[in-house]
């Protein structure tokens, strides 16, 4: 497993909250990415989401997505979705879990124990980045670092 140290920065965020079950989390994405497209905006770059709060009797989890767009907006008083002119972590542990078929718990382990034999905190729950490649998709997970120093 080749885990990496670094910053994640997007521009001009937006995000959106949806609750729904774990195999079914990607209709809410394309949901968001269509209403961006409806507005007159874009992606500029891949769909990130986060999950929380999951229930393995109904399979239902609490999620946050989060899509790059080409320019800021302004939404005012708006409960559904929230904008970002800046989206970043100065410091994250990054793992490509490449086969979507395997279990992301496997995943998150490796990366608590790196941040363990380096006595770093990682702030949970963790983001995931997906991006579309080969007709299929990958997730590069990103665990922010809430205690370490950047010159470890």
């Amino acid at each position: 497993m080749n885990i990496k140290r670094k910053p994640v920065v997007f521009h001009n965020v937006i995000s959106a909250k949806a609750t729904c079950k774990s195999e079914e989390w990607f209709v809410s994405a394309v949901e968001l990415r269509n209403a961006v497209i409806k507005s007159g905006l874009y992606g500029t770059g891949p769909v990130i989401y986060q999950f929380a709060n999951y229930d393995p009797k109904t399979d239902l989890a609490d999620y946050t997505f989060y899509l790059p767009v080409n320019a800021p907006i302004e939404l005012g008083e708006n409960g559904k979705y929230q904008f970002y002119p800046k989206w970043e972590f100065a410091d994250c542990l990054i793992l490509r879990h490449a086969d979507l078929e395997e279990d992301l718990e496997e995943s998150y382990e490796i990366l608590r124990a790196c941040a363990d034999e380096f006595r770093f905190d990682l702030q949970e729950p963790f983001y995931h980045i997906y991006l579309d490649v080969y007709g299929g998709g990958i997730i590069d997970i990103y665990a922010p670092i809430a205690k370490g120093r950047l010159d470890d």
